[in-house]
């Protein structure tokens, strides 16, 4: 999780930026190089570094909250069942929750 979540989030950033080129490209006549300029415009640097920092702990919160509920797990199908729902909905709680620690730490202080 913590090689996949930030290849994941590169990923998804970029099929991101290429779905709104192409967007632009039909409904807004953009050239492909033009809103790509605007992107890169729009782009801060800081806005990368902490998805991708974002991305790790989430993976960190997912795998750790997983590995909790499967070891857990009692004996039979339904226990199995009865864990990954409960893995699910408390990785979705936490990263939700840590999510918002993060942007308390890194927006509002920053001013902005």
């Amino acid at each position: 999780m913590l090689v996949m979540m930030p290849c994941l989030t590169i990923w998804a950033d970029l099929m991101g930026v290429l779905g709104g080129s192409a967007f632009g490209m039909i409904g807004g006549n953009y050239t492909f190089g033009a809103s790509l300029g605007a992107t890169r415009d729009a782009l801060f640097m800081r806005d990368i570094i902490t998805g991708l920092v974002k991305s790790i702990v989430f993976g960190l919160v997912i795998t750790g909250v997983g590995c909790q509920e499967g070891f857990s797990t009692g004996a039979g199908s339904e226990q199995v069942g009865r864990s990954t729902t409960s893995a699910v909905v408390t990785s979705i709680f936490v990263v939700v929750f840590v999510d918002l620690i993060f942007t308390a730490v890194f927006y509002m202080t920053s001013g902005t």
